[in-house]
């Protein structure tokens, strides 16, 4: 498919994110595939999928537009979400046809993260590109960088965020307003119920991506507790 026809095929449609870190209490190896069989059988239109072998199984098992991304941690930035060329490089050719980045402002090398826009469109330019932001700002400078779609991904590491539990509607309400015109905005982060989903679109999104309430029985069971115990535990944000 074009640049465009796959943007459209996930007009307000649900995309499922599949990962499953390495420390999570139930991670296999085929864990991903399995969550990946789940998601296309309950009526995914896209998924999202963490890591270059991840991507490739999920390609030969469906031809749904796949956002991919590989993350790094260091201690020397924030900046996680498939932070180089190098792993760009590799989420496109494991078969992702949409590439996730991080689109804010925030340092990795001595430059900011979101300059990456440019690079790809340069050596990628029928490649979708999805910046993950933490509000309306990092949205608008992402898409006039060259992003084609932006989502409030990061909207917890915002040092006045309102909730790390939950959406911030008002936020991303302006967020829908002030991208109009410049690219698509897809709600994601602390979508828990098919409300909050329909919510997204009543605000304008252009899709919503779901993974923890759907895709991480450990942070489904991990959120009971944390309500039923008044959140006595302080929670990692990267998870």
């Amino acid at each position: 498919m074009s640049k465009k026809e796959i943007i459209e095929s996930l007009n307000k449609g649900l995309i499922v994110s599949c990962q499953m870190e390495t420390h999570a209490p139930c991670y296999s190896e085929e864990m991903v595939e399995l969550l990946v069989k789940a998601a296309i059988w309950g009526g995914a239109e896209g998924l999202r999928i963490e890591g270059e072998e991840n991507i490739r199984r999920t390609k030969k098992l469906t031809d749904l537009p796949i956002i991919g991304l590989i993350k790094i941690f260091s201690d020397d930035t924030e900046v996680f979400m498939t932070p180089t060329m190098n792993e760009v490089d590799k989420v496109i050719n494991a078969g992702a046809q949409i590439v996730a980045i991080d689109g804010t402002d925030r340092i990795i090398d001595n430059h900011k993260a979101c300059e990456i826009i440019s690079l790809i469109k340069e050596k990628y330019p029928e490649v979708v590109i999805f910046a993950d932001v933490r509000d309306e700002v990092d949205a608008v400078m992402s898409l006039k960088l060259g992003a084609d779609m932006v989502a409030p991904t990061f909207y917890r590491f915002k040092k006045d965020a309102k909730s790390t539990d939950y959406a911030d509607w008002e936020m991303f309400s302006r967020m829908c307003n002030d991208c109009q015109g410049l690219g698509y905005v897809v709600m994601e982060g602390k979508i828990w119920t098919p409300e909050d989903a329909m919510k997204a679109f009543y605000y304008g999104a252009h899709a919503v991506v779901v993974g923890s309430a759907i895709t991480r029985p450990h942070i489904i069971t991990r959120r009971f507790s944390d309500h039923l115990k008044g959140f006595e535990k302080k929670r990692d944000l990267h998870y």
